[in-house]
């Protein structure tokens, strides 16, 4: 197969690998230099018509969006537009996005299943769910609904417990539903090929942690976390992903640290 990966960043770039050692061939796209890891890497924006005039000679089988919203950092990379492009010069093609549970409300610490409530009073999770719509109606279309991303990569959280920084906002007692980046990029992989169907899938760990396990996890190997919770309000919810681990029984899923 030949596949374009738009947003070729750790998860597009991990997938790459994957697909790769499976035999199929890759193109990467990405806004600024830096990765490796494809067949062909393009400096493009994946919103802008001309790209698709760039690759027009390639034959493609399936698409994987995996470059960030930034919608939440205040920076729309237009990722909906993104969508309506490749269903307008790559109709054929299977396509898979990597989402956000970040769209879904406030649940006070319960289950949150695929059609849970979405918080549609806030202006972000609005314009991520445009992109889901943009995403699905290109009908061979997959969206994997992810929650926060651990790794090797993801070292945000132990470099302020490094730095010192023991506040975390909302209470250690919430759930804190997670997802290894390469069991990200495995799903990717196997969704790209024909995987779990269409429409939307929660993709998320069985494992269940707090926010306080969480940080017991990574603080571990630097003597320990002495975290607080700073009160402030945060949204509490386990993200059920039951429909999507019927569909892999046997994976082994990858923890924190």
């Amino acid at each position: 197969m030949n596949i374009l990966i738009l947003g070729f960043g750790t998860v597009g770039t991990l997938t790459a690998a994957i697909l790769r050692e499976r035999g199929h061939r890759v193109v990467g796209v990405r806004r600024s230099p830096g990765a490796h890891g494809a067949d062909r890497v393009i400096m493009g924006d994946l919103a802008a018509p001309e790209l698709y005039a760039d690759i027009a000679s390639e034959r493609f089988d399936a698409v994987l969006l995996a470059a960030n919203p930034g919608i939440r950092r205040g920076r729309d990379n237009r990722l909906a537009a993104g969508a309506a492009l490749v269903n307008r010069h790559l109709p054929h093609v299977r396509l898979i996005y990597t989402g956000t549970t970040a769209v879904y409300a406030d649940a006070g610490g319960s289950d949150v299943q695929e059609d849970g409530p979405v918080d549609l009073g806030d202006p972000a999770t609005v314009a991520l769910l445009a992109i889901e719509r943009a995403v699905i109606a290109h009908g061979d279309a997959l969206v994997l609904r992810c929650p926060a991303l651990v790794g090797p990569t993801r070292s945000h959280a132990r470099e302020r417990l490094e730095r010192g920084e023991t506040s975390v906002r909302g209470s250690l007692e919430r759930p804190f539903s997670f997802l290894h980046e390469q069991d990200c990029a495995e799903l990717c992989a196997d969704a790209l090929v024909g995987a779990f169907g269409s429409g939307m899938l929660n993709a998320a760990s069985p494992r269940r942690l707090s926010v306080r396990d969480y940080y017991g996890i990574i603080g571990a190997d630097i003597g320990g976390t002495g975290v607080v919770g700073d009160g402030a309000p945060a949204p509490a919810r386990w993200i059920d992903a039951g429909r999507l681990h019927a569909m892999c029984p046997t994976r082994i899923w990858r923890d924190p640290g």
